[in-house]
């Protein structure tokens, strides 16, 4: 992943989304710079992780059950790449109705642009991993996730659905932590031998 595309991301890198209803940030403290750190974030697969496959499987159940084999299975490939800046910050986005049982996923072009110009009234997931230097070979790596619910309505079921999801949601965050530090130390080790 590259820069983000020119005049799409003044709000979104320096603040976020415009507006957030809900959020959560998580942090952990790496052995390990910022790009392997970074790196390691954009190589992580929902998959990988027994308990987060598990999650989303459990989340996906009404959708496969209303949708059939053909319902949307979740992971981080559903997620609109939204850039990287140096090895700073890497982001991704989802426009949708997530408390759905299929997610309610838009279906507009899945391009950065598209996710900060998406219609003012839908709502926007924005997932984003940021570095911040802490020590000599230590990095604070900062996910944070934001959800903006500009209707009234939809952010009611929204409410619903983050109080239902959101101790999960953590506990999803705080493992793709541990998998980005897993897979830092293993390519530490790799380029010492």
């Amino acid at each position: 992943m590259t820069a983000p595309e020119k005049g799409t991301f003044s709000v979104g890198l320096v603040r976020g989304l415009p507006r957030a209803d809900f959020s959560e940030c998580h942090e952990r403290m790496i052995a390990s710079g910022p790009q392997r750190c970074l790196d390691a974030v954009e190589r992580f697969r929902t998959e990988d992780d027994a308990f987060i496959r598990t999650c989303l499987t459990l989340r996906d159940l009404p959708g496969r059950l209303t949708g059939g084999k053909n319902a949307h299975r979740f992971g981080m490939e559903s997620f609109t790449p939204l850039g990287r800046i140096d090895n700073h910050w890497v982001g991704y986005g989802l426009v949708g109705r997530f408390w759905q049982a299929g997610y309610g996923l838009a279906s507009t072009e899945r391009t950065a642009k598209a996710f900060w110009e998406a219609d003012g009234r839908a709502c926007r997931l924005l997932l984003t991993f940021a570095t911040q230097p802490a020590s000599d070979g230590v990095t604070r790596l900062v996910t944070r996730t934001e959800i903006s619910c500009p209707d009234p309505r939809d952010r009611r079921k929204m409410t619903l659905y983050w109080l239902l999801i959101r101790p999960v949601s953590g506990i999803i965050r705080r493992r793709i932590l541990r998998a980005v530090e897993m897979e830092c130390m293993r390519a530490d080790i790799q380029k010492a031998s």
